[in-house]
């Protein structure tokens, strides 16, 4: 949280990833990537489940805000995935057709 402005600050971060199956109780997995490598899992309904390719901006890690859960924090990902995962421009928002 920034104390000059009483807000907490906002990260984008890009779903890198987006499981192929569901565990036991219908959640579907996904990797998300920030622009200096910060990576989670974090886990999502169909009502929630995003896109690879989609961005999303996330308040303090507060993934539970956009109906995510399980977030699990990875080890950073290397340049090379970095670049990989954010050279497209052509960024989607919000949630699949």
């Amino acid at each position: 949280m920034s104390v000059a402005t009483g807000k907490t600050r906002r990260k984008a971060f890009k779903v890198a990833a987006v499981s192929s199956n569901m565990n036991s109780f219908g959640l579907t997995g996904m990797i998300l990537i920030g622009r200096d490598g910060e990576a989670w899992e974090v886990a999502a309904n169909s009502i929630y489940l995003r896109q690879r390719g989609s961005v999303l901006q996330v308040s303090g890690r507060n993934f539970a805000t956009l109906g995510f859960e399980l977030p699990t924090r990875l080890p950073s990902a290397p340049r090379k995935v970095i670049a990989e995962v954010w050279q497209n421009r052509k960024e989607q928002h919000g949630r699949p057709n």
